[in-house]
């Protein structure tokens, strides 16, 4: 239905400040400050929550678009119309703005002031990248933002703000990391080649958007009908699991390669891997990871009195996992140009097998850990968090052990050196193996310790949950990762719900 027309004034409003700011921040951020994508994926963050419960803080017509593919009413072609001229004009004007600011005489910052293609890098790379990186953010905004099933949440922002914030460090290289027609379309103020190539930031997000759209009709088959079949569930765990796992790798296959040079990349992986838990944990349970897989499983063996996770769905969350690495990794190679370019995982000549071993085993530990207790225990059901303590620990041992090992935790995120025939090439590449010995023992050992620390989640029924604010599990529709956001479509929910995008 279309919005009320006493309504759509502010709701237009809303989209041209956020998408203003949003450019504005692009424009600036690039040439004065070394942390940019931060910046840029702060600073989108914000603007969501500041704007979500007004128009839904779009800021983007790719997820415009994606909304609008999506179905079930979320928005009338008429408002989606108004949407996009106001972020158009938003963007331009944004960049505008920073003319009077810089007075157009600093010539490097003339240089970096709006989305531009790498240097040497074709048309095609670009746009894939703008494909790949806006089909995850358009995910995140339809799961996170949209759904019955992630009502009443307070990280849709955080998710959001940090796709962009990781696809800046890991695409932004090759294809100037618009993922937004809004922000690309800066480029045409500048003619010559900038507005020659304004068209891959059109053709290349709203092509990721549509997908997404796609995608999600697909995965969220709780927002489409009341009783899905077990065949359709087990289809969208499947895909959800391929695509977050894409996602992982693909970060890692770019952001981890020999041309890009941003020190921010452990933050970028951590960052992919925390916006896709966030994304698919009310779908699938948002493992992405066979060795994840694996410590959810032995807890379950172990005797859990809920969310217990079966052999059967082992059996093809697993396979799922494989096939989106392979996916990643030819996604990379054809964005980097070139599969000695894809990056990956591989234990350094100076180290032993030994250390790599031990190194993932104690990285792949705290990964599965934190996922144990901040996904699983009743006592922090209903938390915000635990997509962002996920990711972090990523990051974390990627700083402080990846130097080591390599840096998987994660034995699909291993084989992306396999598919692209890296670890070939080089005398190491034997050493692959173990990513599929030391995560799987680190996992194992992972799940030994939660039974022996969370003694009640395993004797008892009546947990207390006097430990926590955010304890109102929601019994009926558990999934792990999801506790407490987890509702049926059909169960009434308000008009406006604080932390939900209402679009």
């Amino acid at each position: 239905m279309p919005f009320p027309q006493q309504e759509r004034v502010g709701k237009a409003a809303t989209e041209f400040i956020g998408t203003f700011f949003l450019c504005l921040t692009v424009s600036m951020a690039a040439a004065l400050s070394p942390i940019a994508p931060i910046a840029i994926g702060f600073v989108l963050m914000v603007l969501v929550y500041a704007g979500g419960h007004e128009s839904g803080a779009h800021y983007n017509p790719a997820v415009t678009l994606a909304i609008a593919v999506s179905g079930r009413n979320k928005i009338a072609p008429i408002d989606a119309v108004i949407y996009i001229f106001s972020q158009l004009v938003g963007g331009v004007l944004g960049q505008l703005m920073s003319w009077p600011l810089m007075q157009q005489s600093n010539q490097a910052w003339i240089d970096s002031a709006y989305p531009q293609v790498g240097a040497g890098v074709s048309a095609g790379a670009a746009v894939l990248g703008e494909i790949v990186v806006t089909m995850a953010l358009c995910s995140v905004v339809l799961h996170t933002a949209t759904t019955t099933a992630e009502a009443n949440n307070s990280y849709y922002g955080l998710a959001i703000g940090c796709t962009v914030l990781s696809g800046a460090v890991s695409v932004g290289p090759v294809s100037g990391g618009a993922f937004n027609p809004a922000v690309g379309l800066m480029s045409a103020l500048y003619g010559g080649d900038a507005a020659a190539n304004c068209w891959i930031y059109f053709v290349g997000p709203l092509t990721g958007g549509i997908l997404a759209g796609l995608l999600f009709r697909l995965c969220a088959v709780e927002e489409y009908t009341e009783n899905p079949s077990e065949a359709r569930e087990a289809i969208a765990n499947f895909a959800n699991e391929a695509f977050g796992t894409m996602f992982l790798c693909f970060t890692v296959g770019t952001a981890a390669s020999a041309k890009n040079s941003s020190a921010l990349a452990p933050l970028s992986i951590g960052s992919a891997l925390m916006v896709m838990v966030y994304m698919g944990g009310a779908v699938s349970g948002a493992h992405y990871n066979p060795a994840v897989t694996l410590g959810l499983y032995i807890r379950t063996l172990f005797g859990a009195t809920h969310d217990n996770f079966s052999l059967k769905k082992l059996a093809y969350y697993i396979p799922g996992q494989i096939l989106g690495a392979a996916l990643a990794t030819f996604l990379a190679w054809g964005v980097m140009e070139g599969a000695e370019f894809v990056g990956y995982p591989a234990l350094p000549a100076t180290k032993d097998a030994g250390s790599g071993v031990l190194g993932e085993a104690l990285g792949t530990f705290l990964l599965v850990y934190v996922v144990l207790n901040v996904a699983t225990v009743k006592n922090l059901a209903g938390n915000s968090f635990f997509g962002l303590a996920i990711g972090m620990a990523v990051t974390s041992m990627a700083c402080a052990i990846g130097p080591i090992t390599g840096g998987a935790f994660n034995p699909a995120v291993g084989l992306i050196g396999v598919f692209s025939g890296n670890v070939f090439n080089y005398d190491g590449g034997q050493d692959v193996w173990i990513y599929w010995v030391g995560c799987p023992l680190g996992a194992a050992l992972a799940a030994a310790f939660f039974r022996l620390q969370n003694f009640q989640e395993f004797e008892t029924e009546n947990t207390d949950l006097k430990n926590t604010a955010h304890a109102t599990l929601v019994p009926s529709k558990q999934k792990l990762m999801a506790h407490a956001h987890t509702r049926s479509r059909f169960t009434p929910v308000p008009e406006k719900v604080s932390g939900e995008i209402e679009v």
